[in-house]
Formats: structure tokens, sequence, C-alpha cells
């Protein structure tokens, strides 16, 4: 049995089932005995306004701390960080949160994982139905999305820099568009700790 000096206490809050379930996939590739430092869970907040999300994960890292016992690092896992919510990266600095977004959905995340970014969705469903053009085996919230695109991950990652790069997106802060590879970074970190 492998003993590990991980201390740390992690927790990854997620907007929605697909965010959870891709979550856990990362949480189950860890080495077993450093599983339970990270800790995933989904919102139970009806809304998928990241706001909303960022404050609940504050009231959750402030009650850790009553307990004594602290989160040392919250992700925020959702979609559509804009352009409703004005100053969110400016929020999540202040509060000491780190977040992992695409553009509308998690789907335009593995999207990427077939073609190019190539057009804004105008809404969640617009996304998923193309996503399910290009991946018929694709069920939202009943595949293990983690695992099939694994091996595609690399090709992903390259896409989503190199969306993030361009300037034809209006934004009001230079901001990425997608930073699901910082979670998947931060996951691969612990792994490398170990």
């Amino acid at each position: 049995m492998e003993l590990g000096v991980r201390t740390n206490r992690d927790l990854v809050l997620c907007s929605g089932t697909t965010e959870y379930l891709y979550a856990k996939s990362l949480q189950m590739e860890l080495p077993r005995y450093l599983r339970g430092s990270v800790t995933v869970e989904v919102t139970n907040h009806r809304t998928l306004n990241p706001l909303h999300l960022a404050k609940e994960a504050v009231r959750k890292k402030k009650q850790s701390q009553r307990e004594r016992n602290t989160f040392n690092n919250i992700w925020l896992f959702y979609g559509n960080p804009r352009p409703e919510v004005p100053g969110m990266l400016n929020y999540l600095g202040l509060n000491g949160l780190r977040a992992a977004y695409c553009p509308v959905c998690l789907e335009q995340w593995f999207i990427l994982h077939f073609e190019e970014y190539a057009a804004s969705f105008a809404s969640r469903q617009e996304a998923i139905d193309h996503l399910t053009r290009i991946w018929p085996q694709y069920k939202k919230d009943q595949i293990n999305a983690y695992g099939e695109l694994k091996e595609l991950l690399p090709v992903a990652i390259g896409r989503a820099s190199s969306a993030n790069l361009k300037d034809d997106i209006s934004r009001t802060e230079r901001e990425p568009i997608f930073t699901v590879p910082d979670l998947l970074a931060y996951f691969d970190s612990i792994r490398q700790a170990s």
C-alpha cells in the first residue's frame, strides 16, 4: 500500500451533470490514495449562472475554514462564462477560485476533439446537436466522455489554445474562451506530485 504525503484538500464544484461526470473521471484516474483529497460536487442551484456557482464555492470555502478542514484549491467547472457575468474573472481572483469553462457548454470542448473551433453556437442544444452529428455515440450524461476522448486530448488542447488566441472573438476583457485544459493540467500536477 502506498502512503501519500499529500495533505491538500481540493474541491471541484460543477455546474451540471456533464461537468460532474467529466471531473469524476479525472478524479478516478488519480492513484487510489489521492482520490479522497479531491472532492467533486455538482451545484444544487437550478440556474446555470456562473456567478451563483462562484458564490456557492465561496460559501463552501468559508464553511471548510470554520470546520478547520480548509479546501486548498477550489475549481469551478462550467459553461457559458460570458456575457452575462461581467467581472467574473475578477470575482474569481478576489476569492481565490479557479475556473474551467467553455463558451457555451462542455459539449463545445468535446467538439474540439474532432474539429477546429469554427463558430459560436447560439445555444447549448445547438452545440449538442452538432456534437451528435460528428460523434453519434454521444449521449448526454450517459457516456464517459473523458475516457472515450482521452486519446484525442492533445488535439483538443491544441485547438483550444488556438481558439484562445483568436482576435475576432468579441470580449470586454482579454480572456481565454476554453480553460478546461487548465483543469486537466491541475489533475496532472496532482498525479506528478505523488
